[in-house]
């Protein structure tokens, strides 16, 4: 199980993969707009994260998390969206979601423990 301490890591070396990720998607002539919603999406959950363990209050921690699970919403939406608008049926795909979702309920287990 990832704890609160270990998300960090994981959601920096999971922004690391989306940014090779949207580099192999330009090679397979996926417009720059779509790729860059995704790039930023994709990072900013690692971002806020990082930026949660600087708060200064549990209040502000919470904030931090929320907005990083919206980015993360954010980033299984434009994965959708790229896949199913080019037709593109590889297995990455299904990797990088299958991770994000994991982030995801990790994150959003962090927020209801900080919320007790």
């Amino acid at each position: 199980m990832i704890y609160e301490k270990d998300i960090k890591d994981w959601t920096k070396k999971f922004a690391i993969k989306i940014v090779k990720f949207t580099i192999d998607l330009k090679k397979d002539g996926v417009e720059y707009a779509l790729r860059d919603q995704l790039l930023r999406s994709g990072t900013s959950v690692g971002a806020n994260v990082k930026e949660a363990k600087a708060s200064s209050s549990r209040r502000e921690l919470i904030r931090y998390y929320e907005i990083a699970l919206r980015s993360g919403d954010e980033s299984e939406y434009w994965l959708d969206v790229i896949k199913e608008g080019y037709e593109l049926q590889t297995e990455k795909f299904e990797i990088m979601n299958s991770e994000l979702k994991q982030i995801m309920n990790v994150i959003a287990r962090i927020i209801i423990n900080l919320k007790k």
